[in-house]
């Protein structure tokens, strides 16, 4: 009985280890590309959707603009048009989707650091809403109260953009499981925009040329023939992308309402596909 216990017991190590070693062979499989990252110097191509927004600061009271010291006609036309009114909010709404494409440049810098420019190009749209507070002027002149609270009159701006962007940056990578490896990144960029502002203009006038500090993080996939990643990336607008000016004698002067932005930064929210 000791026997035939003791034989069970090895028949049941022996069928555990066969059955253990094909899966031990699954978990340990042959790395794809297992020396993809060695190479000094590599290329590739993305694709990815975006979504444009801005960072918003504006006067309590649009007569606070400069341009309007500046400018007393201004102020006195801006006056008559609008009967008064001096105060509206701004904001963005709602966000839209677009679209990203571009090239890769990877130089590796070590064994966990890598340096990349991605030139490439999105388009994409804003609108912004402006809101005017007309219950700031409604009052009712028997009790010194206001009339109609929250009623407003809303103004939509749809402010298009073809960006040409020149990205750079350093990538830290994780430690590779199998044919997955994590990173993240930090870098900055330059972009232009190149979308004609003809209508935009009529109503804000903003800079064309953009700068972005970035962050992103992603993780990289291994196939046998190319590597897959996908990236998670936020670019953080540095410089005001509102022109502060005005002319008088324009034919088509820029709305009242229009000057009540002080500052207007661009973020850019983006979701990337990476081959490489």
């Amino acid at each position: 009985m000791r026997n035939r216990g003791k034989l069970i017991l090895y028949a049941l190590l022996l069928l555990l280890s066969g059955v253990g070693s094909p899966l031990s062979a699954q978990l340990t499989r042959d790395e794809n590309l297992s020396r993809f990252d060695d190479r000094p110097l590599h290329f590739g191509f993305y694709l990815g959707a975006n979504t444009m927004d801005f960072r918003m600061g504006h006067y309590t009271n649009v007569l606070d603009n400069p341009v309007f010291n500046a400018n007393p006609d201004l102020k006195s036309l801006g006056e008559v048009y609008y009967n008064g009114i001096h105060s509206f909010r701004v904001e963005t709404y709602p966000l839209k989707p677009g679209f990203s494409v571009g090239g890769v440049v990877n130089m590796r810098v070590n064994r966990v650091i890598d340096f990349r420019c991605t030139p490439g190009m999105s388009l994409g749209s804003r609108q912004v809403k402006f809101t005017e507070n007309i219950n700031q002027y409604i009052i009712d002149p028997k009790i010194g109260a206001q009339l109609y609270p929250g009623l407003t009159t809303d103004r939509y701006l749809s402010i298009p953009s073809a960006y040409i962007d020149f990205p750079v940056g350093f990538r830290y990578k994780g430690f590779r499981s199998g044919n997955l490896r994590p990173y993240i990144y930090g870098g900055a960029a330059y972009r232009r925009d190149l979308e004609s502002k003809r209508i935009s203009e009529s109503v804000v006038h903003l800079n064309r040329n953009g700068y972005y500090a970035e962050v992103a993080f992603g993780l990289d996939t291994y196939f046998p023939y190319f590597r897959f990643t996908g990236e998670f990336k936020f670019s953080y607008g540095l410089n005001n992308m509102i022109r502060h000016d005005a002319d008088i004698t324009s034919t088509t002067p820029l709305p009242y309402y229009g000057y009540v932005l002080e500052k207007l930064n661009s973020n850019i929210f983006s979701l990337i596909f990476y081959f490489e």
